[in-house]
């Protein structure tokens, strides 16, 4: 049987870091967690997270250092890598001898590319704190991130001799050896994170992983159950359930895994093969043409995405991306999108008209009211008149629907729907002729599409009337 491919990366990408690190759920987008903490001054220290904090006693921090931290997290979460570091510096300029701060200066250096200086302040932050088993790992999962194998084993072998019981240690160096095809020795380390921690959810699913490639079926769907049942909403997991059992053929189990794991991640293109494949197992190929559909949208997706990654200041390419999303109904991603485009381009009546659909869509009626209302205060847009006019109807605002879908050159059975609201709010309020002229007017466009939709006969042919022109004489010249 194929063996398909492991996903494997979100829970590298989760322990890395060991010590009071963020969870792995926010971890699983960046290749190097970001170790600022919230900076407390020193007269409000909270309990230290850790074994190796508690020994050490948590940095307390002067309210000058805890401003510069305060700046530097900040500028992070605004992706101003620059402007971090910047502040980080300025903090390590008055205290040069804080490994912790050259720590924090690191992440932001491999979180912006600059993996030299990155790779040079763990190494300074190590030489301040040799004992510490958390910045061998650190530095060691930054290296293995980096594709330095050997450099980054030296790593965890040192925070392990420091700590034993290290399981984010132990789980990387793990993770080294099982690149490396050493299965036996792999499932030791895990094993022994698992003994240091029980519920160290990303150590029994890489165990389930080492497992299946030594060809242990049983114990590494045991594996992958247990960390499922440590953490039911991580998707990898899942997956590798979804795997396990694709190997143990038994495909409805692989094809109730995948569903789960693309409920929890439904952008993620592998999931959706995996699934495909359990499915032709299963011969339900109406399924597996479904998601051949979506993985194909998700292609799109990943080629608009990489157009936006090169042109980021062009609108026209966020409105598209925009527009591809609300066609596979991802309509936040979607509101993103255009509101990057109108931020580029803020006297945009298309990606305003666009948000606003994606707003509607949401069931966020006013806000998409507001965005029409602004695209037509920039011009007389139609596609936002038309637009407005479906939101007035909606609200019961029969005479300003009716306005813009005249104003817009609307021709359908939403404009008949909103005269013959019309008509009645006419009536109720005593002005009969009025609503006499939208019931005719709503009546005509009835009569129209109806007859527009009837199929009309076509003309007979010339065989129908029994002539043909290969045989009849009067075909033949003379």
């Amino acid at each position: 049987m194929r063996r398909l491919s492991l996903i494997l990366l979100p829970a590298l990408l989760s322990i890395g870091c060991g010590g009071n690190e963020e969870p792995a759920s926010s971890q699983e987008t960046a290749p190097v967690s970001l170790a600022i903490p919230s900076p407390q001054p020193a007269e409000k220290i909270s309990t230290p997270s850790t074994p190796e904090a508690a020994a050490s006693g948590r940095k307390k921090y002067s309210p000058e250092i805890v401003i510069l931290l305060q700046r530097a997290r900040a500028a992070v979460t605004q992706g101003r890598h620059a402007g971090a570091i910047e502040a980080l510096s300025q903090a390590i300029g008055s205290t040069p001898d804080d490994s912790s701060l050259f720590r924090m200066r690191a992440d932001v250096y491999a979180l912006a590319g600059e993996n030299a200086n990155a790779r040079a302040d763990f190494s300074t932050a190590i030489r301040l704190a040799p004992d510490s088993a958390d910045l061998l790992n650190a530095r060691g999962y930054f290296l293995m991130t980096l594709g330095i194998p050997a450099d980054a084993l030296q790593d965890f072998d040192a925070a392990i001799s420091r700590n034993p019981q290290h399981t984010a240690a132990l789980n990387n160096r793990g993770l080294l050896q099982l690149a490396a095809g050493h299965y036996e020795t792999c499932v030791k380390d895990f094993s022994k994170a698992i003994a240091a921690d029980s519920e160290f959810m990303e150590a029994w699913n890489n165990r389930a992983y080492a497992h299946l490639k030594s060809g242990n079926l049983n114990d590494a769907m045991s594996d992958v159950r247990q960390a499922i049942r440590i953490r039911e909403d991580y998707p990898t997991a899942w997956n590798n359930c979804g795997l396990i059992a694709m190997e143990q053929e038994d495909y409805r189990e692989a094809s109730r895994a995948f569903t789960r794991a693309i409920e929890l991640s439904p952008l993620d293109i592998r999931l959706l093969q995996h699934r495909r494949e359990a499915w032709l197992k299963l011969e339900r190929f109406q399924e597996a043409g479904q998601d051949a559909a979506k993985i194909r949208w998700l292609q799109e997706l990943e080629q608009l995405t990489a157009a936006t990654g090169k042109s980021r200041g062009n609108p026209a390419l966020w409105i598209r991306r925009g527009e591809h999303l609300m066609a596979g109904s991802e309509f936040g991603a979607a509101v993103q999108d255009f509101t990057r485009a109108i931020l580029l381009q803020p006297k945009n009546p298309p990606a305003l008209t666009a948000r606003a659909r994606a707003w509607l869509a949401m069931g966020d009626t006013e806000k998409a009211l507001l965005d029409c209302d602004q695209a037509l205060s920039i011009e007389d847009y139609p596609e936002a008149r038309s637009l407005r006019g479906d939101l007035y109807l909606a609200a019961g605002k029969a005479a300003e629907a009716v306005a813009d879908f005249e104003t817009a050159g609307r021709f359908d059975q939403a404009v008949a729907a909103a005269l013959t609201l019309l008509a009645e709010q006419q009536t109720e309020a005593g002005d009969t002729a009025a609503a006499a002229v939208s019931r005719r007017k709503a009546a005509g466009i009835t009569d129209a599409l109806t007859q527009e939709a009837v199929p009309q006969p076509e003309p007979p042919s010339a065989e129908d009337n029994g002539f043909d022109p290969l045989t009849d004489d009067q075909a033949k010249p003379e």
